[in-house]
């Protein structure tokens, strides 16, 4: 069961989801980040809504020019995918992974154009590096973009899409608003990365933003972390509705980054005169796949899935889990059949039970909670049937 349980993992894709909003410079084919002298953010509102496989992006700025009126190219930056393969350019010159992306400048919907650079390392997440200044990139053809793709680096994007458009900027304040919808992104330990990089915000006058909000809603019932990479610890977060924070996680070497349960809700990250020293990387690791890195000769059984279950909300689908059944005791099974009413806050009474949903990170306690089968999505009514034999 490990190797094959390892060859799915091992198949699932990883979609660059790197993204950000900065000024450009246009020579020719060329599109060269800029700093911007003149006009500053004064206010940056980022929304991060998952519904169910995408993301729905919504990014609101308050731009102030203390100048006269003046246009600028702005542009857009969304990764080529990888693994990459030549099937994703059947939809180019679009990115295969992003759609309904829009753009408002002071109330005017604005028409945009889509440019392909050539890539670079992605363990840079930084918006200021040199690589991307040379000027050398050109606005590739699709024949370019097929061969980066065919030269399949796993440690470069092959090219980056970057969807830009000319936006006139009046004196005084301007309000922008820019929509997008992305796939959500995975690979071999991940269930789902966002990244977004903040530091394209210092490329404008003031440095920063003056106002900076994120909100982030990743679902019901959904654990998440985010990488402290732009602030210090969770204190500086704001739980929206029924959700805790945990930062302690015996499976994971990310023991410092917070954790957030969400039974529902979102979460909230604000600052004034945020001068982003880091990007934005919001993910959920695979968990029970942890168990199946041992070597060969140690045996994984249903003990060890009911331990590993205790530190984020997972995805609960029988077929992951029905070879390790038989190793399973009695109330282990009884574990695992209540696990979708614990999501939900069921009041345990039975002592076994309630000790072990009280062990867990992201167990919340509901009084007010009545057992209801018709919330259970079908994976989870399967669940409960399968566990009840």
């Amino acid at each position: 069961m490990k190797k094959i349980f390892i060859f799915l993992l091992m198949c699932l894709p990883f979609v660059g989801a790197r993204a950000n909003d900065g000024v450009y410079y246009a020579s020719g084919n060329q599109l060269i980040p800029i700093t911007e002298t003149d006009i500053s953010v004064k206010k940056e509102i980022l929304t991060v809504n998952r519904v169910g496989d995408h993301l729905e992006v919504t990014v609101y700025y308050e731009f102030f020019n203390p100048a006269k009126p003046k246009d600028l190219l702005v542009g857009f930056e969304a990764p080529a995918p990888y693994p990459a393969e030549e099937d994703y350019m059947k939809l180019f010159p679009e990115q295969p992974h992003m759609r309904n992306f829009k753009v408002i400048v002071n109330g005017e919907p604005l028409k945009y154009e889509i440019a392909h650079v050539e890539g670079q390392p992605h363990e840079d997440y930084t918006a200021t590096r040199e690589y991307y200044f040379n000027g050398k990139f050109q606005d590739l053809s699709r024949k370019q973009c097929v061969e980066a793709l065919e030269a399949d680096d796993y440690f470069f994007y092959p090219f980056y899409f970057v969807y830009h458009f000319n936006a006139h900027f009046r004196e005084g304040l301007n309000i922008v608003q820019h929509t997008y919808d992305f796939d959500m992104s995975s690979s071999v330990e991940d269930v789902f990365i966002f990244d977004y990089i903040l530091t394209a915000a210092n490329r404008w006058a003031n440095n920063g933003i003056d106002d900076f909000t994120l909100n982030i809603d990743m679902g019901p019932r959904e654990s998440f972390e985010v990488y402290p990479s732009f602030f210090k610890d969770a204190s500086e977060w704001t739980i929206n509705g029924r959700g805790k924070v945990t930062t302690d996680r015996q499976h994971s070497a990310s023991a410092s980054n917070p954790v957030f349960h969400m039974q529902d809700g979102s979460v909230t990250f604000r600052k004034k005169n945020f001068h982003p020293e880091g990007e934005l990387q919001v993910n959920k690791q695979f968990y029970i796949a942890e168990l199946y890195w041992r070597s060969d000769d140690q045996t994984v059984e249903g003990k060890d899935v009911v331990d590993v279950m205790k530190y984020v909300y997972d995805d609960l689908r029988v077929a992951v889990f029905e070879d390790l059944a038989p190793t399973m005791s009695a109330q282990q099974k009884r574990i695992m059949k209540n696990m979708p009413f614990a999501y939900r806050g069921h009041v345990f009474k039975d002592n076994g039970l309630k000790d072990y949903f009280e062990s867990t990170e992201w167990y919340m306690p509901d009084p007010d909670y009545k057992d209801d089968m018709t919330t259970m999505n079908e994976n989870e009514k399967e669940w409960i049937q399968f566990w009840s034999k």
